[in-house]
């Protein structure tokens, strides 16, 4: 599977950015990852980890169920921006319900070789809105349906896909002297937790506009750069019945755009042992 996150359709000059940002490219970038999966395929399914969108409303829900109505099964991690309105989790599921399984924001796919658990974080004290406020965390119902299917399928390899974070990013990679998006250690003991008791094999999140891979314990934490920010990256996953392999891939020379690039801000894209695992 493709795993891509951080798309913020609509954003235009606003938002958060770790590189040049061309959201009102997202169309044509798609073209040219379906190009690629036609080279390099075949691939069940896209994983979007979350921020498909940069403010809850109708019409970009529509965009982005038009956008994405690619030849494969798209996943959608709801992500902060995703949910800036009261009420946006019925706008999704009335407008763009293919994103999910069992009308549901949390869910699994579940595949010969392994399951793949989504589960969106929260984010301040209302259930899915974003008002601002950035306290990673989940519901106790959330975390009641995660360990339910994790202990009903103990004999798989799993892996969990949520929107924020689980580590900072390892400063040898930021150059950096103080933490970078270091989330509350409550969310971090949560989901290690949970990892340890069940064995899951990896982690993946997105929201930081970085390639992350950190191991602990034999454990992959994931993070992926934005997708419409130069140079346009993704992660291919393979996963078999003994094995997991990840490896970072982009759209730059395809392109017949220009695109800038901010060479302050290299560490974005991670070294070789950021970009990759097996």
């Amino acid at each position: 599977f493709l795993y891509i996150s951080d798309t913020h359709w609509g954003s235009g000059d606003s938002g958060y950015t770790m590189q040049p940002k061309y959201d009102e490219k997202l169309p044509v970038l798609l073209v040219l990852l379906m190009e690629w999966i036609e080279e390099n395929g075949p691939v069940d399914f896209l994983l979007h980890g979350g921020d498909v969108i940069h403010e809850t409303e109708d019409s970009s829900i529509q965009a982005a169920a038009e956008h994405f109505d690619l030849p494969l099964p798209i996943h959608l991690c709801l992500g902060n921006h995703d949910l800036t309105a009261q009420g946006s989790v019925d706008t999704w599921m009335r407008l763009a319900p293919q994103f999910f399984v069992g009308d549901a924001t949390d869910f699994a796919i579940d595949t010969d070789d392994c399951m793949i658990h989504v589960i969106p974080n929260q984010y301040g004290t209302t259930p899915f809105l974003w008002d601002q406020t950035q306290d990673p965390h989940f519901l106790p119902a959330q975390i009641q349906t995660l360990e339910q299917r994790l202990e009903v399928a103990s004999d798989r390899t799993h892996l969990i896909l949520t929107h924020s974070p689980v580590l900072d990013l390892d400063r040898q990679q930021s150059g950096l002297h103080k933490p970078f998006h270091q989330p509350p250690e409550s969310f971090t003991t949560c989901v290690m937790d949970l990892v340890d008791k069940y064995g899951v094999t990896c982690v993946l999140g997105a929201h930081s506009h970085v390639n992350m891979k950190r191991e602990l314990n034999g454990v992959n934490y994931i993070t992926v750069s934005s997708f419409v920010e130069t140079p346009f990256e993704f992660k291919l996953f393979e996963v078999t019945s003994d094995s997991v392999s990840m490896m970072t891939h982009n759209l730059l020379d395809r392109i017949d755009f220009r695109a800038d690039y901010n060479w302050d801000n290299t560490f974005v894209q991670g070294r070789a042992c950021d970009r990759s695992f097996h």
